[in-house]
């Protein structure tokens, strides 16, 4: 496939999954990190994702900086790269096709069994307790490539408001996407290889978050997780299919 076409998709899918997060918080970035792994090995893949999603986590927390909670983004950063570091000995170890199936093999499990990466304590949680769950994302953001599925009940469990949530989570994962870009480039990643595709998933995230914050509460919240678990499990599929044959 030409890198023009690549361009093309990797464009409409950028647009597309920030609309879906946008509107429905449905995790449009693991759908993102799926298609380029369409196109990229998942050693390259995953941090592409990381470049692109740190604009549209960074744009958000900006917005809504004020409802920050500081102090459990503060214990949630102090062993994520740590964890980012080993997470990338452990990907970069592995052969390519077993990576996609397991990067495969995680996003049909956020699809369809969510449950079992959920943390399901009861409040209140106290903001030390972020300190583990900063290096166990770091790790997970470094071989699956997304670890907000993981990470976002914990920090439901810290803040006191949606809005709160939203903007703390943003921010933690803006420092965990950093975290992840400098563990993958000691490892021989050059970002400036890619310039391209992290420009066009750039500005295509910009306008997904634009488009979805003009049509949030005008679409089915159910109709948007039925199509978010059709596209997510047809693409992880075409990833472990490819893999293993």
């Amino acid at each position: 496939m030409g890198s023009m076409v690549e361009l093309v998709v990797i464009a409409v899918a950028a647009v597309s999954t920030s609309v879906l997060s946008a509107v429905a918080g449905l995790g449009g970035g693991i759908i993102l990190l799926v298609v380029l792994a369409q196109f990229f090995a998942p050693a390259t893949a995953i941090p592409l994702q990381s470049a692109v999603q740190f604009v549209a986590n960074g744009s958000r927390a900006a917005m809504i900086r004020d409802e920050i909670s500081w102090p459990a983004v503060g214990w949630s950063t102090v062993l994520v790269f740590p964890g980012a570091l080993l997470g990338v000995r452990v990907a970069t170890a592995l052969p390519e096709d077993v990576m996609r199936v397991l990067l495969g093999a995680f996003v049909l499990v956020v699809g369809w069994r969510p449950s079992l990466l959920r943390w399901s304590g009861g409040r209140p949680l106290p903001d030390r307790a972020m300190l583990p769950v900063g290096g166990a994302a770091g790790f997970i953001n470094a071989t699956a490539g997304a670890s907000g599925p993981f990470t976002a009940p914990f920090f439901k469990a810290v803040t006191a408001t949606h809005t709160a949530f939203v903007a703390t989570a943003a921010a933690s994962q803006v420092i965990a996407h950093t975290s992840k870009l400098g563990a993958y480039s000691l490892a021989d990643f050059r970002l400036g290889d890619h310039v391209a595709v992290i420009v066009v998933g750039a500005i295509g995230v910009t306008i997904g978050s634009r488009i979805g914050t003009r049509l949030l509460g005008r679409a089915s919240p159910e109709q948007l997780e039925g199509l978010f678990k059709v596209v997510l499990t047809a693409l992880a599929l075409r990833l472990i299919v490819g893999a293993v044959l």
